[in-house]
Formats: structure tokens, C-alpha cells, sequence
């Protein structure tokens, strides 16, 4: 199983709103993109928050699903219509698990 883990910094001028709707685009992505087995996002919790202010976590089995997630067109379209055009940065890492 491996974790894909991806920190988000928001810009400034992005509204409660708009990340509401980032996050809940998101959490979507599970009904249409096969490999997902779970996905969560949120407020990062930790001392970190200022740096990055949202975590999303996809768990797929393997690293070909996870690469297979991100070629996917509703990934695609998902981050360039909710994430791309509000985000200030990202940070990703997969884990084995």
C-alpha cells in the first residue's frame, strides 16, 4: 500500500470557500478514479500549518496506481479547475505502508 501525500499551501486571496470546494473536489476524485482506495483532506493539524495548510492523503495498492491516479483525466481536471488556480505550493511524498 502506498501513501500519497500532498501538502497544500492556499494563496492568500483564496476564500474559505473556494478551499471548501478544493477539498470537497477532491474528496470526489474516489468515484471516479478506480485505483483510490482511500482519500482524506483537511487542515493540517501540526506546527506546520503556516507553512502548509491543508494535507491530502490517497492511498492506492502500488506505485503504478498511484501513477495511473495521476495521469487520470478526472485527477487532471479536478486539480486544474478547484486546486491549481488557488494554490500557492505543494509538497508531495509517497510512502509505503
Amino acid at each position: 500500500m502506498i501513501e500519497h501525500i500532498v501538502l497544500f499551501r492556499f494563496k492568500d486571496s483564496a476564500s474559505p470557500v473556494q478551499v471548501a470546494e478544493a477539498g470537497d473536489a477532491l474528496l470526489a476524485m474516489k468515484q471516479g478514479i478506480p485505483e483510490i482506495q482511500e482519500i482524506h483532506f483537511g487542515p493540517n493539524l501540526g506546527p506546520s500549518v503556516k507553512e502548509y495548510g491543508h494535507v491530502l492523503v490517497v492511498e492506492c495498492a502500488d506505485m503504478a496506481a498511484v501513477q495511473r491516479y495521476l495521469d487520470h483525466p478526472v485527477h487532471r481536471q479536478t486539480i486544474d479547475r478547484y486546486v491549481a488556480p488557488f494554490r500557492d505550493a505543494r509538497l508531495a511524498a509517497d510512502l509505503e505502508v
